[in-house]
């Protein structure tokens, strides 16, 4: 008993003395990490050698108070950015490590922690707070200080969020600018400010801008001498020329280049049979797109709402709009096989009384036969093998089943009596030719019977229907072609890259469109620069980039980007290498994300919208008053541009709340197109300035045919009522403002607004994934439309066909997310074993609708499918 008290004596006592001791050690470890934080050499803002240089000549024994002294006393008056911030945090973390790892151990054993310890510790824990206060503090100073210069840099004073953006001295500092809010004066603003104020050497700024007319814009106004603007193209095309010693010759005119080598290798039966096929496709999957309007189910009553337009026109040369996607196909079908129609032409009898309109059968077939032409009708029915309407029809007419079969058995009845008793030839298809047998075949079968001569076209003859030389069809289509090889030139991929990737995610269409169309262009493309001994815009980029990567011939102190929202990889790795330095330069980028519309030319929204992501930390500063409108356009604008969640949010506001600023949407019907036009005009004082506005160039052909032209130079005019009225494409008109704006042609269309052809899915492959929002180019094109306006913006469409955008505005309750999704497998060719599976599926005798919702595709792609396998 006594042994075992004495041992838990002894342990105790034991376990007092090592506590004591650890006491003991911890205690002096405190007072020697008090003494090293006193002798803290305070941090500098100098580069490591000029701090040893000052440490060796004893200059910097100034003895270290706190952290907030230090940070107080190392910036004063100065900006801190992220850079320094960093470098002043590590600066002290590893004697707060030390200090926080030691408070630890402290405080297990109940030791109190030195004052100065603790304030050590917490002081570092707000060091991020204490910078943002600091450099609050300097800017309201800075401003105050140069309100004076502010307020007279420029014509008129700056207004508060530009002026603070001017002050920023972040290494990367991004200006999120809107329509007319001023982004040109922010950056003269800028330059002034550097040079005037801060002293920097005008040869020591690069100033960039998109065009060369902005370039010498803003070299004019700034008139500082030994500063001037420069595009990229032209820096680039410098630094090569001072670099080699020869200034590299430059394709000005690609545009031309990409035509003719199109038209060239038209000459080639396998490229213009696959331009053939891609159109077939391409407006099979629009048909789709558009056939979901509202609703999942295929609904007649929805294919009525929803006109579609056949892609051949009828025998007068007239676009025929028609009711349902099968009666779209059989004009397509009448077509290749060469036959003369009209749709819906009224039926040659009168047959119009008191309970009946005139009778207009679905197509009237015209032919010669000995000398004689002869009419004859072919009508569709929407009816099965059974003779039955769909089971919706009913719901739809809110009628029973068997009622609506009943109305609609009726209707054909009327139809075959009235073709009975005048004689006249009646031919029938219906739904179930098309679920069950080659309506192809069918049509070309009970024509012959009857006598009409049948001359099928070619591939060659189709392409010329499809893409009459020099036609808009034509223009658009080429110019998806070049947007194509200027993408991936501008995003530094090749061919084969980006056809690996199509070939990666199962896109067999886009496999067949890059490898048979894009290939051989680009591939022509890459050819005739070289034999010419020339190069492109792009190609001089890149080379500019490897000559500065190499021999960095060019340094800044700052350098300042305009429409930066422009910007693509390539101009992005060509401006990473110019601003390398010691220290790098810093960037003052401008730009308008919603304003984002050369994506043809390579321009990368993710570049913008992820900017600290490609530069590095980065303070971001929105400029969001408009000098230019008011409202309700500035709030029905912003609401629109902003339903893409990709684009930067902003609250933007008129300088002037009683500014008024109107948008309105007029439907024309197209016989009274260009008058109504001419009332418009009419409507307008006659001293406030118009602008016609399209998206393509070929937006004013109607107008062509009513009023006279003049060209002045690059700029084209037409005479309405008495006056010169501009016409602009969209994208000319960016940057400029007038009164007035007539924005025309807002309809659905493949060449409408939007336009269907420019927003192909197989640029996917060479477009960031910011820019994946449907229409997400042309809605902020529509964007920059509506908002070149200060008094009123005038949006026409024709009332059969308006445009998905005008809906939003009048009627956004019929849209639904249908509205703007495509199908998955739209894009997805048939393989081999889809047809298997395809066919094993039909002979079982299962339904196109099984087979379309088991194999993942529409229903129209089925029967098409079966149609061609048939064959």
């Amino acid at each position: 008993m006594n042994l075992l008290l004495a041992i838990i004596v002894s342990a105790v006592v034991i376990s007092v003395v090592i506590i004591a001791t650890i006491r003991k050690r911890l205690k002096v470890k405190s007072n020697e990490l008090l003494e090293q934080i006193k002798g803290l050499i305070s941090y500098s803002d100098r580069s490591n050698y000029e701090q040893a240089q000052e440490r060796i000549s004893k200059f910097n024994d100034v003895a270290f108070a706190d952290i907030p002294t230090d940070l107080n006393n190392t910036f004063c008056g100065k900006i801190i950015t992220a850079t320094q911030e960093k470098d002043f945090i590590n600066h002290y973390k590893p004697h707060f490590q030390e200090a926080y790892s030691l408070v630890k151990k402290l405080e297990a054993f109940n030791i109190t922690p030195s004052e100065t310890i603790s304030k050590f510790i917490n002081d570092f824990g707000v060091i991020n707070k204490l910078v943002k206060q600091h450099n609050e503090g300097v800017i309201t100073f800075l401003l105050d200080t140069h309100k004076d210069f502010f307020d007279q840099c420029l014509k008129y004073p700056l207004d508060q969020q530009q002026r603070r953006s001017i002050v920023s001295e972040e290494d990367n500092c991004l200006v999120v600018s809107s329509a007319g809010s001023g982004k040109t004066s922010s950056i003269i603003g800028k330059v002034k400010y550097i040079t005037d104020v801060k002293g920097i050497a005008p040869h020591r700024i690069l100033l960039i801008s998109y065009t060369n007319k902005a370039a010498a814009e803003l070299t004019e106004r700034m008139a500082t001498d030994g500063l001037k603007g420069y595009t990229f193209h032209k820096l680039a095309i410098d630094i090569i020329g001072r670099a080699t010693g020869i200034k590299p010759s430059i394709c000005d005119n690609t545009d031309a280049l990409f035509i003719d080598i199109y038209h060239t290798l038209l000459g080639n039966k396998a490229f213009k049979n696959s331009v053939v096929e891609y159109f077939i496709d391409y407006q099979t999957n629009e048909t789709d797109w558009e056939k979901r309007k509202n609703e999942r189910q295929e609904q007649l009553s929805e294919q009525k709402n929803v006109q579609l337009k056949a892609m051949f026109p009828d025998m007068d040369g007239r676009a025929i709009y028609v009711r349902s996607e099968q009666e779209q196909k059989i004009c397509f079908v009448l077509s290749s096989l060469g036959v003369k129609f009209r749709y819906e032409e009224p039926y040659e009898h009168q047959l119009a009384d008191e309970m009946h309109f005139q009778y207009r059968p679905d197509f009237s077939i015209y032919f010669e036969q000995k000398g004689v032409t002869k009419r004859i009708y072919l009508e569709h029915f929407g009816v099965d093998e059974h003779s039955l309407v769909p089971a919706w029809f009913a719901k739809d007419k809110n009628i029973t089943y068997e009622e609506a079969n009943q109305k609609y058995d009726d209707g054909i009845t009327w139809k075959k009596a009235a073709h009975e008793k005048f004689g006249t030839q009646l031919l029938v298809t219906s739904s179930a030719d098309f679920h069950y047998s080659d309506i192809r075949n069918k049509l070309k079968k009970i024509l012959e019977d009857v006598g009409v001569p049948i001359q099928e076209k070619t591939n060659e003859e189709l392409y010329g229907l499809i893409l009459p030389k020099g036609s808009k069809q034509e223009k658009a289509f080429i110019r998806l072609v070049a947007t194509f090889v200027t993408l991936v030139k501008s995003s530094c991929k090749s061919v084969k890259e980006v056809l690996k990737q199509a070939k990666n995610a199962d896109d067999e269409r886009s496999v067949f469109i890059i490898k048979n169309i894009f290939q051989p262009v680009y591939e022509r493309y890459i050819s005739a620069l070289s034999d010419s001994n020339q190069i492109d815009f792009t190609d001089a980029i890149l080379q500019a980039t490897e000559i500065c990567r190499a021999s960095h011939p060019v340094e800044y102190d700052y350098i300042i980007v305009d429409e930066f929202q422009d910007i693509s990889v390539d101009r992005y790795n060509f401006l990473k290498v110019l601003r390398e330095g010691n220290p790098p330069a810093k960037l003052y980028c401008v730009g308008d994300d919603w304003q984002s519309i050369y994506r043809f030319s390579g321009s990368d929204m993710a570049l913008f919208n992820q900017f600290p992501e490609y530069f590095g930390a980065t303070e971001i500063n929105k400029i969001e008053t408009t000098y230019r409108f008011g409202e309700p356009l500035v709030s029905l604008s912003s609401y629109f541009i902003q339903r893409n969640k990709a684009q930067i949010q902003k609250d933007i506001h008129s300088f002037n709340s009683e500014m008024k600023t109107e948008l309105e949407f007029y439907s024309y019907d197209r016989r009274d197109y260009c008058n109504m036009i001419g009332q418009l005009v009419a409507s307008i004082p006659s001293d406030k300035s118009i602008f016609l506005l399209g998206r393509y160039s070929f937006d004013d052909y109607y107008l062509s045919f009513m009023y006279q032209s003049i060209k002045e130079g690059n700029r084209f005019f037409y005479v309405i009522g008495g006056r010169k009225i501009e016409f602009l494409t969209i994208h000319k008109s960016k940057g400029l403002e007038a009164d007035y704006v007539i924005l025309l042609q807002c309809n659905k269309d493949t060449y409408g607004f939007p336009s269907l052809v420019s927003d192909d899915p197989v640029l996917n492959y060479v477009l960031t994934k910011s820019d994946q929002f449907p229409y997400g180019e042309e809605r902020r094109l529509f964007y920059v439309a509506i908002t070149r306006a200060k008094m009123k913006t005038f949006v026409l469409y024709d009332k059969r066909f308006p445009s998905v955008f005008v809906d939003e505005f009048l009627h956004p309750e019929k849209l639904s997310e249908e509205s703007y999704v495509k199908h998955p497998n739209a894009n997805k060719r048939w393989t081999r074993s889809a047809d298997q599976f395809l066919l094993k599926l039909h002979s079982e005798g299962k339904s196109v609708k099984y087979i379309a919702a088991k194999m993942g595709r529409s229903q129209t792609s089925i029967v098409m499918r079966l149609n061609k396998l048939n064959q």
